[in-house]
C-alpha cells in the first residue's frame, strides 16, 4: 500500500510539465508578431487605420519567417506552433475585425450601412471564424515542410491582408476623387468581406502556399525575371497593387473549387500534404 504524501507527490510530479528551452529566434519573431497586432489595436482606436492596415502586413512577415526559421534551424515545437497561433489570433483575427467594426461604425445610426448590432455580428463571426481555422490548422498540420506546401481553408494571414490592404488606399488619393471614391466604397463594403472571408478560412476549399511554391527548389531564371518585375510594380503602386493580390488570392479557392465541381476533369488535384485523398467538400 503506497503512502498517501507519496502517491500525490508522484502525481503531481507525472502531471508537471514545464518548458526549459526555448527557440530564440522563430520566439522572437512570434512575438514581433504579437506585438504588431497590438499595436494595430491602439492605432485603430486612434483611428488612424492605415497605420494598423500597414502593421498588420508587417505581422505577415514575421509570421512567415518564424515558422521558416525554426523548420530550417530545426527547432520546431509544439510550444512555438500554440505561441504563433495565439499571436495569429491577435494579430489576424481580433485586430482585422476591430478594424472593420471601427471603419463602419458611426454615432449617428443614419450614416451607417449596416445596423450596429448587424456589424458587430459580422466582426464578431470573422474572429470567431479565425479562432476556429487557427484550432483545426494546429490538430491537422505537423511540423515538417510537407505539410506546409497547401492549406485548407483561406489561411488567417491572408483573410487579414484582404482586410488590411483595401484600408490603405482610402486616404491615400486625396487628388484621385475617383479612386478615392473606389477606395472609401471597398472600405465600407468590408462587413460583407470579412464575412465571406470568415466563411473561406473555415471551409476546405485548398489554397497553395505561395511562398513555399515560389522558393521551393529551382525554377528557370525566366521566373526570377518575372518576380522581379512584380515585386517593382507592388512597391511603385502599393496602395491598390497589395490589395489586389490579397483580393485575388482569396478568389482563387472558390473559383478553382466551382471549376472543379463543374469540370472535374480539366483542372489537375492540387498539392496534397497528407496521404489521404483530396476532400472536395466545402466544409
Amino acid at each position: 500500500m503506497h503512502e498517501p504524501g507519496r502517491t500525490r507527490f508522484r502525481f503531481w510530479r507525472f502531471r508537471r510539465r514545464r518548458v526549459r528551452t526555448v527557440a530564440i529566434l522563430p520566439t522572437l519573431l512570434t512575438l514581433a508578431n504579437g506585438v504588431c497586432g497590438f499595436l494595430a489595436l491602439l492605432e485603430i482606436s486612434k483611428g488612424h487605420f492605415d497605420r494598423a492596415g500597414y502593421l498588420i502586413l508587417v505581422a505577415m512577415v514575421f509570421d512567415a519567417l518564424d515558422g521558416k526559421v525554426a523548420r530550417l534551424t530545426r527547432t520546431a515545437t509544439n510550444f512555438g506552433a500554440q505561441m504563433d497561433s495565439l499571436c495569429d489570433l491577435i494579430t489576424f483575427g481580433v485586430a482585422p475585425g476591430f478594424l472593420v467594426y471601427a471603419i463602419n461604425y458611426d454615432s449617428d445610426p443614419a450614416k451607417m450601412l449596416l445596423p450596429e448590432r448587424v456589424l458587430l455580428v459580422v466582426c464578431v463571426f470573422y474572429a470567431m471564424c479565425a479562432l476556429l481555422r487557427l484550432a483545426r490548422f494546429n490538430v491537422e498540420t505537423t511540423p515538417d515542410d510537407a505539410s506546409h506546401l497547401s492549406f485548407s481553408g483561406l489561411p488567417s494571414p491572408a483573410a487579414a491582408g484582404t482586410i488590411a490592404s483595401a484600408v490603405i488606399p482610402w486616404n491615400a488619393f486625396p487628388d484621385w476623387p475617383l479612386i478615392e471614391a473606389a477606395a472609401n466604397l471597398v472600405a465600407r463594403g468590408l462587413p460583407f468581406v470579412a464575412f465571406l472571408l470568415g466563411i473561406l478560412m473555415v471551409s476546405r476549399i485548398r489554397y497553395a502556399h505561395l511562398v513555399n511554391q515560389l522558393f521551393r527548389g529551382y525554377r528557370p531564371f525566366v521566373r526570377l525575371v518575372e518576380l522581379a518585375i512584380v515585386v517593382l510594380l507592388v512597391v511603385i503602386f502599393h496602395e491598390i497593387a497589395i490589395f489586389l493580390a490579397f483580393a485575388g488570392y482569396a478568389l482563387t479557392g472558390p473559383l478553382l473549387w466551382a471549376r472543379w465541381r463543374l469540370f472535374p476533369k480539366s483542372v489537375p488535384a492540387p498539392v496534397q500534404a497528407a496521404d489521404p485523398p483530396q476532400d472536395t467538400s466545402f466544409f
